[in-house]
């Protein structure tokens, strides 16, 4: 358990301390928001701990959500939230961070900066969470599912990518770190600036030679099928 309540001023509780829950924990902070957590393995239950929560966010597995709901009746008539992009539980609004967080915390303007994503029917980001003046947009019900796993294709794949090219340019090559990023950085920059036509390469050229020859140079790696799958896109 830990709490930064101050005297006079009702906590947020938080369920759960990944890194989404840390997140959430240090823009309280920057904000001077108080809030109670509570997480698994707590000695004290999370009806004891979050007793004076009005509004709790609950920030775990998407799969234990539901569940964990059902289980602890005391959440019933307090206001709860969650940041899954995909779920939509009908006693939890979502709040979903449109950004990937990373590992370390951010600035006070870097937190302000991160757009939510809210159901079409639900209050203002502001109505629901005061403190919260970040931007927001809507994204339907019924149409979460494919909403976040477009996230997940834009903001995870690239990052295997990477990570798969990174380990063979830097490790394998010998390729220096700093140039290897610098190569990722204008590929992002060739999106900026024209997500239409900033494709390179022989993918770009269509130029059947080049990629049978990076087919070749692949065999036995799993990710020859990863390549071979984007041709066909």
């Amino acid at each position: 358990m830990k709490s930064s309540a101050l005297p006079g001023r009702k906590p947020y509780g938080i369920v759960g301390d990944g890194k989404a829950s840390r997140h959430l924990q240090a823009y309280f902070r920057l904000l001077k928001v108080p809030y109670i957590l509570w997480r698994r393995g707590s000695v004290r239950s999370a009806a004891a701990v979050l007793a004076d929560c009005g509004k709790i966010f609950i920030l775990i597995t998407d799969s234990e959500l539901d569940g964990f709901i059902r289980r602890n009746p005391f959440l019933k008539g307090r206001e709860l939230f969650h940041f899954s992009g995909a779920l939509e539980i009908k006693s939890a609004r979502s709040l979903h961070p449109f950004m990937p967080f990373p590992p370390g915390p951010l600035s006070l303007g870097e937190y302000r900066a991160i757009p939510f994503a809210i159901a079409g029917d639900a209050p203002p980001l502001r109505k629901m969470v005061p403190e919260f003046r970040n931007p927001f947009f809507r994204v339907p019900s019924s149409r979460r599912p494919l909403y976040h796993a477009l996230c997940v294709l834009g903001a995870n794949l690239p990052f295997i990518l990477w990570q798969k090219a990174f380990s063979g340019l830097n490790g394998g090559f010998g390729v220096p770190r700093e140039l290897v990023l610098k190569y990722f950085r204008e590929s992002l920059r060739n999106f900026e600036l024209s997500p239409d036509r900033g494709l390179t390469g022989p993918l770009q050229r269509k130029d059947a030679t080049t990629i049978r020859a990076n087919l070749k140079a692949l065999k036995g790696d799993k990710f020859r099928k990863v390549y071979s799958t984007f041709i066909e896109l």
